[in-house]
């Protein structure tokens, strides 16, 4: 009896205690489904407010966590329809009409003023550039852009075959030397001290071709976000070093431009604040990204980056203004993503081609990607799907570099004739740079607009020699050329010393001057002194 009594209660015990497991099981799945609401709510809220943008140098808000699940973009492959429109304002025929649209003869008037103003600060008050000039000037510098000296002045040579009339009959060589010296784009006194632009002396041109830009084209449906290098190795603060570029060293330049390779916007960098203060909670590149598309607001604009600028916050901001960003993401910036997508060695086991992908509540898409090492895409807008067999990448990634390459063919194009004379003041390299920008964004203008075909060349050409400007008239010295009858007859060949003033020499080789005169020839002559 007292063993199975013993038993009984040791049976009672053991079904309380169960009981008492249960009640604790159902207690715990009670909590973990309203933490699952709690976090569902948080994710909701983060969704319709935007993350947030505090300033300081690191900016603290409330972080919301990120609940991610293994499954695809809600768009589940379809792009987002497109809202906006994008339409040319530019109408034209010649290649000159589009460039004069850009380049402004507003820039022109004001980047005449300024170089007059600061001659004459200078102690040269007798510059008087003029308008027509400075444009005659700016065609021989597009001319030296695709015909190439190793010398500026070889264009004025009196050697046979080297002199380029089209250079050397629009303006004498001092006269071209002093505009260049004296460019100017602002006046020197007008600068307040404490202003902390470094990019002030060339500010007002910047901003007016920022605008010509932006107004010219309305944009595109894909945009992507890259980096540009004006090349300088000057003396210069904000010089940076970018070592996988192909000229490394220089100014560097944010810049937003379409699939097409037109440039939207751009942005000099001069410091992790870019000069405007303190940085918000997205960080520098998350800044300068949300600058360059201020004006993509609520239109279903695509917009591609580097792992330079992607973040998760950075895709929600993006996303609050109705603006979907995609782009490649390093590992430690994925809030938690990695956690829920397959690991390196399990998509190494499954072979090159191997994916894993994760989505947030805020439709925020993860692909872990694996082709010769592991790569990351973090997307508001695209999904995994459609996959299909690629001998190098996949139609996902393909699609991207389509979308990512217009900063890039930018850079190629200016690259192919661009103006490269070395000069000691870096605003300089950086105007002539603009300049070259300016005339490929009005070649991809003039394509647009459906004129007669017309590849760089042709076209900076056509820009450069101005048809319906005249040449201003050059004034040359007369040469006097004895026969040879004369000149190598024997006789009086003697040097006779001429009271007036000094001549230049009759020899076209010479440039020196003399009061020295043959008897014979009766020229004047160097030789003869």
């Amino acid at each position: 009896r007292e063993v199975a009594g013993s038993s009984s209660d040791s049976d009672e015990g053991d079904e309380a205690q169960e009981e008492e497991y249960e009640g604790q099981e159902e207690e715990s799945e009670a909590h973990e489904a309203e933490d699952e609401s709690q976090e569902e709510d948080e994710a909701e809220e983060a969704e319709n407010s935007p993350p947030p943008r505090a300033q300081g140098k690191k900016a603290k808000g409330k972080s919301v966590r990120n609940r991610w699940k293994a499954k695809d973009n809600e768009f589940g492959g379809d792009l987002p329809t497109f809202l906006g429109e994008s339409q040319m304002n530019v109408e034209g025929r010649d290649p000159i009409d589009f460039f004069s649209h850009l380049f402004t003869q507003e820039m022109i008037d004001d980047i005449v003023f300024n170089t007059n103003l600061y001659a004459v600060q200078k102690g040269n008050e007798n510059l008087g550039l003029t308008s027509e000039e400075f444009k005659t000037f700016l065609g021989m510098n597009m001319v030296m852009s695709y015909i190439r000296y190793p010398r500026a002045r070889m264009y004025w040579s009196s050697e046979q075959g080297l002199r380029l009339d089209l250079v050397a009959d629009a303006m004498p060589v001092n006269r071209f030397e002093k505009i260049m010296r004296y460019v100017h784009f602002v006046d020197n006194y007008s600068i307040d001290p404490e202003n902390a632009d470094k990019f002030v002396k060339i500010r007002p041109f910047l901003n007016a071709l920022q605008g010509t830009f932006s107004a010219s084209l309305d944009p595109e449906e894909y945009q992507s976000v890259d980096e540009m290098m004006i090349p300088f190795k000057g003396r210069l603060s904000i010089k940076q070093y970018v070592p996988k570029k192909p000229k490394p060293w220089g100014v560097k330049v944010w810049v937003r431009a379409g699939s097409s390779g037109y440039m939207y916007s751009f942005e000099p960098y001069q410091g992790p604040s870019g000069g405007r203060g303190e940085i918000s909670q997205l960080g520098m590149a998350g800044d300068v990204v949300m600058r360059l598309c201020e004006d993509l607001q609520d239109q279903n604009h695509k917009v591609f980056f580097d792992n330079f600028f992607c973040t998760i916050p950075l895709l929600q901001a993006l996303k609050h203004q109705g603006i979907f960003g995609t782009g490649t993401c390093r590992k430690n910036r994925l809030h938690g993503a990695q956690e829920k997508l397959k690991t390196e060695k399990q998509l190494k086991k499954e072979g090159r081609g191997s994916v894993s992908v994760v989505t947030s509540a805020q439709n925020i898409t993860v692909t872990r990607w694996m082709d010769s090492s592991v790569i990351h895409v973090a997307s508001s807008c695209t999904d995994v799907s459609p996959t299909d067999e690629a001998k190098r990448w996949s139609k996902k990634e393909k699609k991207m570099l389509k979308h990512m390459g217009g900063v890039d063919q930018m850079d190629q194009m200016v690259a192919t004739y661009p103006h490269r004379r070395r000069n000691k003041r870096w605003y300089i390299r950086v105007f002539f740079h603009l300049v070259d920008i300016a005339v490929v964004n009005a070649w991809f203008l003039y394509r647009m607009s459906g004129n007669e075909a017309k590849d760089l060349l042709h076209f900076k050409a056509s820009t450069a020699r101005r048809p319906s400007a005249t040449p201003p008239l050059v004034k040359r010295r007369a040469v006097v050329k004895v026969p040879p009858e004369v000149r190598y007859a024997p006789g009086n060949h003697w040097p006779k010393l001429n009271v007036t003033n000094a001549m230049r020499c009759s020899d076209e080789s010479c440039h020196r001057r003399t009061k020295y005169t043959c008897l014979q020839c009766d020229v004047f002559d160097v030789t003869t002194e």
